[in-house]
């Protein structure tokens, strides 16, 4: 990932200089674009009740053992190298695909091998749709693997082992609320991306593989998963369509997290988001609020997994820590740079935002 500035949506000097101050630490690469789709917003942040937001905060609570960084089932399993092909890299594909997969969420694999400046890699996205047959889908996704760095094992703690974390402990904390839905309903839908991290440096090509590749095949084709619980039918629209909403989450659970809006197209999305994280914090549900809305939407910009899918006009929730964690891309990305609180209330967050998004009965 890489940041940059569109200085012409800047809110006057006094913006300029704070948005300058917050993107001092540049990420990867760069590139810029924007949905050409207006995004049909979802009202969300009043959905649920107060008496329903404290039912997900006192559940998240009693789970919070999941995100335990030292024995958490979810995360500590993750703290350890991912770099592809590596056991770590095996070990973190087995539990995505075994946790889901106990769910009752349908697996696929979007399996590819492509050059590299080491050559050819194989590399593997995976899919995790509950409702396959679903019109929709609201997206949570992340990268799995990890960075390829000298001097010693690089664990990527923040990048990106807590944001696959929570997206499992989503999945597994609102699963009684999934499985009720009706089968209308839009379906939440999990993707891990491989090949997220440059091997040498930043680039168009030296980057982002994994979404680049599924965004190109997911723009002529459904998910083999769609295919097969749609066996009866003869034609299916490719799997883009059915996106009503991605979110991608990155760089989360250091200490100075915060997030500003990345996208203008989801801009509004932002806001609300940063509304139901407000109700939380006021309820004493979360330690702190961590999403900054002074910061004008699009003003900042980080090239990441999402712009193959805002290229193809994909609204996408782009959620990722501005200015980057001290820690990024050094070896002490480690389990000790992550704060147990941040991940608590990351965790009630996003549990709080999918429930509300897709209206489950919580």
């Amino acid at each position: 990932m890489y940041s940059f500035l569109s200085l012409q949506r800047l809110w006057g000097l006094a913006l300029v200089l704070a948005s300058l101050v917050v993107l001092s630490s540049a990420k990867r690469g760069i590139a810029r674009s924007f949905s050409r789709r207006t995004f049909t917003n979802t009202e969300f942040s009043g959905v649920l009740t107060d008496k329903q937001l404290g039912i997900l905060s006192d559940k998240s609570r009693k789970e919070r053992s999941w995100l335990d960084i030292n024995n958490g089932e979810l995360l500590a399993p993750v703290l350890v190298p991912r770099q592809i092909g590596t056991p770590g890299y095996r070990a973190t594909q087995d539990l995505i695909v075994n946790t889901l997969s106990e769910l009752g969420y349908s697996i696929s694999w979007d399996n590819f091998t492509t050059a590299t400046p080491m050559g050819d890699v194989g590399m593997a996205n995976i899919i995790a749709t509950k409702n396959p047959g679903a019109a929709k889908r609201l997206v949570l996704s992340a990268h799995y693997e990890g960075k390829i760095m000298s001097g010693g094992d690089f664990i990527g703690a923040t990048d990106a082992a807590v944001p696959v974390a929570l997206m499992l402990d989503v999945a597994k904390g609102l699963a009684k609320a999934v499985d009720q839905q009706p089968s209308t309903s839009p379906s939440l839908q999990l993707v891990f991306f491989d090949g997220e991290e440059a091997f040498v440096d930043w680039t168009a090509t030296d980057s982002i593989y994994g979404s680049r590749h599924l965004a190109e095949f997911w723009e002529h084709n459904p998910d083999t998963a769609t295919v097969a619980a749609l066996s009866g039918t003869t034609k299916h629209k490719p799997e883009l369509q059915r996106v009503d909403l991605m979110v991608l989450l990155d760089l989360i659970g250091a200490a100075d997290n915060a997030f500003v809006a990345l996208q203008i197209p989801t801009a509004d999305m932002f806001t609300q988001l940063n509304k139901l994280e407000l109700r939380l914090h006021e309820a004493g549900y979360i330690n702190r609020t961590y999403l900054n809305t002074r910061v004008p939407p699009g003003a900042a910009g980080v090239d990441d997994d999402h712009r193959p899918f805002v290229e193809r006009d994909i609204p996408v929730l782009h959620l990722i820590s501005v200015p980057f964690p001290k820690v990024w891309h050094k070896l002490n990305d480690n389990a000790d740079a992550l704060d147990p609180t941040v991940i608590a209330d990351m965790s009630l967050i996003m549990r709080s935002f999918v429930a509300s998004y897709l209206r489950l009965s919580v």
